[in-house]
């Protein structure tokens, strides 16, 4: 993504928020000019509408969640836990807090489920992009933390990692609280009996 000029930025930290709240259709740039303190006219000197916003955005999302994954799964590789039970254990906890506080990891979620019908390919591209490199990181954390695992069951179990962040992004977007609590320890505990029990001697 090309530099962008101040005022551009802060017209993405305003939008973000109202992306985040309204959604793609409900939103007015003339509602996000006003509360980046100008007129929709000046807007328009930054962005050419509402599509070039929502992409500036949405690419502003996808490094931050991307920064934020990177970030858990660092602290969780300084932990060295044994057997893969905790591999990719920090990023699934940290989730709700983080859902909470980044209007980024809102918006994200809200247009990966319902994205623009007019954006739907860039934002099933970037979307499908981030959870590859989710997806790495699990490999690498969990080949890490359990080294005798064969590369066939450590895929195996990357594919149920990834459903178990599907699931959670689910319940933070409809239900959140306790269902959400409830459903993360219960995925959560599947997989770990089923990693431990893979990790015994046969």
């Amino acid at each position: 993504m090309k530099k962008r000029s101040a005022s551009a930025d802060n017209i993405c930290a305003v939008a973000v928020v109202h992306f985040s709240e309204h959604g793609y259709d409900a939103s007015s740039l003339s509602d996000i000019a006003a509360q980046a303190g100008m007129r929709k006219a000046s807007l328009y000197s930054h962005f050419t509408g509402k599509d070039a916003l929502f992409l500036d955005v949405f690419a502003d999302a996808l490094a931050e969640e991307q920064a934020f994954m990177d970030a858990c799964f660092a602290d969780e590789a300084a932990l060295a836990a044994p057997g893969g039970q905790l591999a990719g254990a920090l990023y699934c906890d940290r989730m709700a807090q983080r859902y909470g506080d980044s209007a980024h990891l809102r918006f994200l979620l809200r247009t990966a489920y319902l994205p623009p019908a007019t954006l739907r390919v860039e934002v099933g591209t970037g979307y499908e992009a981030l959870l590859a490199q989710l997806q790495r990181h699990y490999v690498a954390s969990l080949g890490r933390c359990a080294p005798a695992l064969p590369a066939a069951r450590i895929d195996l179990y990357a594919q149920a990692y990834l459903g178990i962040v599907d699931s959670l992004h689910v319940e933070l977007i409809y239900a959140g609280g306790a269902a959400l609590q409830q459903r993360h320890a219960a995925l959560w505990q599947i997989l770990s009996d089923s990693l431990a029990m893979a990790a015994q001697p046969a």
